[in-house]
């Protein structure tokens, strides 16, 4: 769908939005909306006007590489284009990949436990032998891929991850993962005022039915 957002209505959020946490509470969800929503024009806006409100290009970088978890990668790989022609970064293209090592990989199991850890909180316990009776291969790659390797680097705090990610589930509409991230976001002291307004920007790249879905489940963790 195209959004109804442009420079004026974004202009307009980031003078309402009074989050000390900085303006990345606000554009980096707004980003993963945009990217979840597959407007090419609002992302583009979306982050040049971040970047002119001191957003780094580095964390904006951070919030592109995550959402290949729930977008793919080709989502990825269009809003890092998108990035480069903007910011023009030193030029890498004879870089060949770096194999791993194996000690990152342990970092990834045991960071990776402890943020999903901490996300689940008394949950996870029933989600270990959920997610193993269909395939125990996704838990090993939620643990050391997706929470490991990925939402544990450096670069954006956890808890602008989980907004982000919160946005990006609105969108798409992904109700049980969407729960676990509202419930992951409170987790890591997202306000629910702050969670409230970032589903509410949301409307710009999906449809109300949607935004309200999100908002009845951020009731319902904030009522259990």
């Amino acid at each position: 769908m195209t959004s109804t957002l442009d420079k004026k209505v974004l202009r307009r959020l980031a003078s309402g939005f009074d989050s000390h946490l900085g303006r990345e509470y606000l554009y980096g969800p707004l980003l993963s909306a945009a990217m979840a929503g597959r407007d090419d024009d609002a992302l583009r806006l979306i982050m040049t006007i971040a970047l002119k409100d001191g957003v780094s290009r580095k964390t904006i970088n951070e919030i592109i590489l995550q959402s290949h978890l729930f977008l793919g990668f080709p989502a990825m790989i269009e809003a890092s284009r998108t990035l480069a022609e903007l910011t023009r970064p030193n030029d890498n293209r004879r870089q060949l990949p770096k194999p791993y090592r194996a000690v990152e990989c342990r970092d990834w199991n045991s960071q990776g436990m402890l943020r999903i850890r901490r996300i689940y909180g008394d949950a996870f316990e029933r989600l270990v032998p959920y997610i193993n009776s269909f395939s125990p291969q996704i838990l090993t790659w939620m643990v050391n891929d997706g929470y490991g390797r990925v939402l544990s680097r450096s670069g954006a705090a956890f808890r602008l991850r989980e907004l982000s990610v919160v946005a990006t589930l609105t969108v798409t509409a992904y109700a049980n993962q969407l729960k676990a991230h509202i419930r992951g976001a409170l987790n890591f002291q997202v306000t629910p005022e702050l969670l409230a307004s970032t589903i509410d920007n949301c409307g710009y790249f999906c449809s109300t039915a949607k935004v309200k879905t999100a908002r009845n489940l951020v009731k319902r963790a904030l009522e259990t």
